[in-house]
C-alpha cells in the first residue's frame, strides 16, 4: 500500500488517495470493479492487480472514454480492450504514458528541432524564433527555461558530436590536438588559444562534464606509456577510475 497526494485546483489543501495491492484490497473486504467498469467514487482494479478510486471519468463520444485514477490516466474505447492501465512503474501521474512530462516532451519534434538548431547558432533566441515561428513573450521565457535542463544539454551535445563527426573533428581527432599541445607546452610554445580550442572540443563531445560532482574509487593497473618527449618505453602505474556522477543543483 502506498499513498498519492494530489492538489486538486481550487483546493487549499491536497487530497491524499490510498494505492492498494488486490490482496491488501481483498483483506479489507474493499469492492472494486475491473479498471474501466468502475465509476467515478468507485475503487477500480488495474491490470498489474493494484486498487484505487477513480477520480474522474468522462465520456467524449462513444469511442472514447477519459478515466484518472491516482497513479495516472488514459484513454480507451469500450468496444475494445487493446488498452492496458498499470499502476507500477510509472514516474508521472499527469501523462498518459506515465513517463515524466519532459521525457515526453523531449521526445517530441519540437525540442528535437530546437536541439539540432541550438547546435549551429548557440542562441536560445534564435532557435526559438526559427523553430516556433514567431513566439509569444511567454513562450521564449518558458522554451529558454526548458532548454537549460540537463536532458537538452544532453540532446545538444548529440547534435553537436554529429556536427564535428561531419567536420572530421572527432574525438580521435581531439585527443591528437590535446597530445600536440602537451608536445608545445614541453617545448614552452604559446599553447594558450590551442588549449582552448581543444577545451571547447572536449565540452561538445562530453569529454568533462563542469556541473557534475564524482566520487572516485581508485583501482590500480599497469601499462605500457610511450612518452611523447622520450623514445622509449616505461613502465608505470596508472590510476583507473570508477565513477560515480552526482549532478549539482
Amino acid at each position: 500500500m502506498y499513498t498519492i497526494d494530489i492538489h486538486h485546483k481550487g483546493d487549499v489543501k491536497p487530497t491524499t488517495y490510498v494505492v492498494l495491492k488486490k490482496n491488501e484490497a481483498d483483506d479489507k473486504n474493499l469492492p472494486y470493479k475491473y479498471w474501466r467498469e468502475a465509476d467515478e467514487g468507485e475503487y477500480g482494479l488495474s491490470d498489474d492487480n493494484y486498487v484505487a478510486k477513480v477520480i474522474s471519468k468522462s465520456i467524449y463520444k462513444p469511442t472514447s472514454v477519459y478515466v484518472r485514477y491516482p497513479y495516472g490516466y488514459t484513454f480507451y474505447n469500450p468496444n475494445y480492450g487493446s488498452v492496458k492501465l498499470k499502476a507500477s512503474g510509472r514516474k508521472s501521474n499527469s501523462t498518459i504514458s506515465g513517463k515524466t512530462n519532459w521525457e515526453v516532451l523531449s521526445n517530441g519534434s519540437r525540442m528535437k528541432n530546437l536541439a539540432m538548431v541550438y547546435a549551429q547558432t548557440m542562441d536560445y533566441n534564435k532557435a526559438i524564433e526559427h523553430v516556433l515561428d514567431n513566439p509569444s513573450n511567454n513562450q521564449m521565457v518558458m522554451w529558454k527555461r526548458r532548454m537549460k535542463k540537463e536532458k537538452f544539454k544532453d540532446m545538444v551535445r548529440e547534435e553537436l558530436q554529429k556536427l564535428l563527426q561531419e567536420h572530421g573533428m572527432t574525438e580521435a581527432y581531439t585527443l591528437e590536438l590535446l597530445e600536440e599541445t602537451i608536445k608545445k607546452a614541453k617545448d614552452k610554445g604559446d599553447v594558450t588559444n590551442l588549449m582552448r580550442a581543444v577545451d571547447n572540443l572536449q565540452d561538445m563531445h562530453g569529454m568533462k562534464d563542469k556541473n557534475q560532482v564524482k566520487t572516485v574509487e581508485s583501482l590500480e593497473a599497469t601499462s605500457n606509456t610511450k612518452l611523447i618527449d622520450e623514445l622509449k618505453e616505461t613502465e608505470e602505474k596508472l590510476i583507473a577510475t570508477k565513477t560515480t556522477i552526482k549532478e549539482e543543483d
